[in-house]
């Protein structure tokens, strides 16, 4: 196992092959009790760990950004349901429901990606910077705050939500309904939090021992572990994105490679 230093999540370890990189998860279930992780996975390992909303504020020169934040969102929030953006298959959907249909129709809001799979994060890890040591984030299922957990619906209003979460030192965690066949192939949920101050992002991560997990993944591991997935787990662009928006845009668009349409 290698070693790798980051400016910003600091000395990590840098497997050196899939099979050093299944350690992690390994050593995980031999662990007393239940060890489960959220996984997430970025290109470039000199990226922060920013919300999209976070990323729009700060390039739009917003200085007071928590405060911009929460009135970007609520304002967000409020037009999407003018236009009529609120309902699925004719029922309400709650505040919290719709900033994740929002997330992953492509708005940036305080929302962050994680999959409860590892192999599905470290694809989104490996599908951009081919050529840069990328990034795969673990933080532990038992280091969140609020009362979402697994399975559970979130139907308290934002500004309840935003009010409430000015008290964590903790992120919240977030499971959206199963109403797409994106989230279901993704295993698809967020954390979200106030604004952190810390280098590694504006999420607010898990300091305790154990809480936060951060793995390097260079570049010659990314095209390893890119054949396995697309060889072994089927985990690939088609079946990631397995919508009308993923075929066409995603898997045929002008750039995609026609070879991995077909896996044999």
């Amino acid at each position: 196992m290698d070693t790798y230093n980051s400016e910003i999540f600091g000395e990590i370890q840098m497997p050196e092959s899939f099979v050093e990189l299944m350690e992690f998860p390994t050593v995980l279930s031999k662990m007393e009790g239940k060890n489960i992780m959220l996984w997430r996975g970025q290109g470039d390992i000199s990226w922060p760990i920013h919300s999209g909303a976070y990323r729009r504020l700060v390039n739009s020169g917003e200085k007071s950004i928590e405060w911009s934040l929460s009135s970007y969102e609520k304002g967000m929030l409020a037009k999407a349901r003018h236009k009529g953006y609120g309902t699925n298959e004719g029922l309400s959907i709650s505040d919290m429901e719709l900033l994740a249909k929002l997330q992953h129709h492509g708005a940036a809001t305080r929302l962050v990606d994680f999959s409860k799979s590892m192999l599905v994060a470290l694809w989104f890890c490996l599908n951009s910077n081919i050529d840069k040591t990328g990034l795969l984030t673990g933080v532990h299922t038992f280091q969140l705050d609020g009362l979402g957990y697994e399975g559970f619906l979130e139907t308290r209003d934002y500004k309840s939500l935003m009010q409430e979460l000015s008290t964590y030192d903790l992120p919240v965690f977030m499971e959206p309904p199963v109403v797409s066949k994106r989230i279901a192939a993704q295993h698809a949920v967020f954390l979200y939090s106030g604004i952190s101050d810390e280098v590694t992002g504006s999420l607010v991560l898990p300091k305790a021992k154990g809480g936060t997990l951060f793995i390097a993944i260079s570049p010659e591991l990314k095209k390893e572990a890119k054949k396995i997935l697309f060889e072994s787990f089927d985990i690939r662009t088609e079946t990631l994105f397995p919508d009308f928006d993923g075929f066409a845009s995603l898997v045929n668009n002008i750039n995609s490679d026609m070879a991995l349409n077909h896996r044999w």
